[in-house]
């Protein structure tokens, strides 16, 4: 059930079937190298998100695409808002739809950085009464790493997307130390599997995605708890090893499995009856 297609008086319906359960996919708007396009954090955890909510009915609400990317000023298309003006959306629009009858409400995040601030912001809910839950979950890489364990162990017929060169090549990618995080292998796939018409592969090694190391020393002292000099050491908005192999059909088989693994979530979030109650009590205690 996606929000903005509801009618006023579908609304009712629409809490009953998703058991109040609510879900704000949640990402940024900043460069991913030169083959995917800015909004890829909102774009592959959006679709996921909806592509879950058709196994396991939930509510959908609209994208929220203005992630934490503080710092990220470097290249053109990026969005950058305060810590403070985040929080207050955050606080407002999940008020919002408290009001309209959901109160377990899930951040669905597709962006590392915001991994900062999600946290606070929910943590800041409880400071006042509130007859709502936040939550939340980061959506996960389908890494080659998982398909060839998983195939390894036995499971080969829970992937019937894949073919022996697509295994192969991904074998091969693991068999190599890979960067793998920002506009990687893993990344493009989802984007490659959710919105095919944004990816330019061609342009997969347009900018070089390795580290520079120049802030290593800060790491290596325990001193760089941040991602303040993330863009330091991935100046090109990439952090990826160059990659070949990568087919519609791992990309597929992506976005499947991390459809699959939210509507799980989804699954014990509509059927768990605790964490209302337990919300309660603590307001009467507060």
């Amino acid at each position: 059930m996606i929000w903005e297609y509801l009618r006023e008086e579908e609304f009712s319906e629409a809490v009953k079937i998703s058991k109040g359960v609510c879900v704000i996919p949640m990402g940024c708007l900043e460069m991913h190298g030169q083959h995917l396009p800015v909004g890829t954090d909102i774009l592959h955890s959006s679709y996921i998100a909806r592509k879950a909510a058709e196994i396991e009915p939930v509510c959908i609400f609209p994208d929220f695409c203005f992630g934490d990317v503080q710092g990220h000023t470097l290249h053109k298309g990026g969005i950058v808002l305060t810590v403070e003006l985040i929080q207050r959306l955050l606080t407002e629009l999940c008020s919002e739809i408290a009001r309209n009858g959901f109160k377990k409400i899930l951040i669905y995040n597709g962006h590392g950085g915001n991994n900062f601030i999600i946290p606070n912001f929910i943590r800041s809910t409880q400071h006042d009464k509130k007859d709502y839950v936040v939550l939340s979950k980061n959506l996960e890489l389908i890494t080659p790493y998982y398909f060839i364990e998983q195939i390894d162990a036995g499971r080969r017929n829970s992937f019937p997307e894949l073919n022996d060169e697509d295994i192969a090549a991904m074998r091969d990618y693991v068999a190599r130390e890979q960067e793998n995080g920002h506009g990687c292998f893993s990344e493009t796939a989802l984007i490659l599997g959710s919105y095919p018409e944004t990816v330019r592969m061609d342009r997969c090694d347009a900018v070089n995605g390795l580290s520079t190391h120049k802030a290593d020393y800060l790491d290596s002292a325990g001193l760089s708890n941040s991602t303040r000099f993330w863009s330091i050491q991935y100046p090109n908005a990439l952090m990826a090893s160059s990659f070949a192999g990568l087919s519609s059909r791992i990309a597929g088989a992506s976005v499947r499995v991390a459809a699959e693994q939210l509507a799980a979530s989804l699954k014990v979030l509509k059927d768990e009856n605790q964490i209302l109650k337990w919300n309660d009590e603590w307001n009467k205690a507060w």
